[in-house]
């Protein structure tokens, strides 16, 4: 491992990966049921694309906070662009894709099946999910007293790609919670819910 690269690079850069993942599960259904011919290419070309090498052989270690901070952009505006073109050629499709919100978030809950602590929990979804760079301030604990958790967005974060898009916001908040759903729907011992538009809860039952 680089001298220059720490634990938090290597998890902002996973949780690059995971986003881009997600997106494959989405360009896969779009290719299979014709929703938007040659996504991949498109995104590409608007977009650009994530580096998926291992972070030590790809990242400028000269600029390592401006190399992440431009990864990170790159996997925002590929999700919403993605969904602005898929959604503007059949708004239905938001049920489909709601679905593989839901299956990532309980695909992703399987990875951590042996934590039922609350507070553990909330940590291993902000592995998960990307919430720009660490300094940010993407994510905000409004109360924690152990046994339940409220959290809030700061759509500051994510909005600026979403209107550069041409898409609301309000679109990832909607599979963002789809997420969360799938995410806690296999913990018997916390109640999730979305409090309003960008503020959730998690609590032990």
């Amino acid at each position: 491992m680089s001298a220059f690269l720490g634990p938090v690079h290597f998890m902002l850069y996973n949780k690059i990966q995971r986003q881009n993942e997600l997106l494959n599960d989405i360009i896969k259904s779009s290719d299979e049921n014709n929703w938007v011919k040659d996504l991949t290419a498109i995104l590409k070309e608007n977009c650009g694309e994530n580096e998926t090498a291992p972070l030590e052989t790809v990242i400028d270690e000269k600029a390592i906070h401006n190399w992440l901070n431009n990864q990170v952009s790159i996997a925002e505006s590929r999700m919403a662009f993605a969904l602005k073109l898929i959604l503007e050629k059949d708004s239905s499709l938001i049920d489909k894709i709601s679905e593989i919100f839901y299956s990532n978030g309980a695909a992703a809950r399987l990875e951590y099946a042996d934590i039922i602590v609350t507070e553990q929990l909330f940590n291993a979804v902000n592995m998960c999910l990307l919430d720009g760079m660490p300094c940010d301030g993407g994510i905000t604990v409004d109360s924690n007293d152990g046994s339940e958790i409220v959290w809030s967005i700061n759509m500051q974060v994510h909005a600026p790609f979403y209107e550069k898009a041409g898409i609301s916001s309000q679109v990832f908040l909607s599979l963002r919670d789809k997420w969360l759903q799938g995410f806690f729907a296999g913990s018997f011992n916390i109640d999730y819910t979305r409090l309003s538009e960008n503020t959730f809860r998690i609590m032990e039952v």
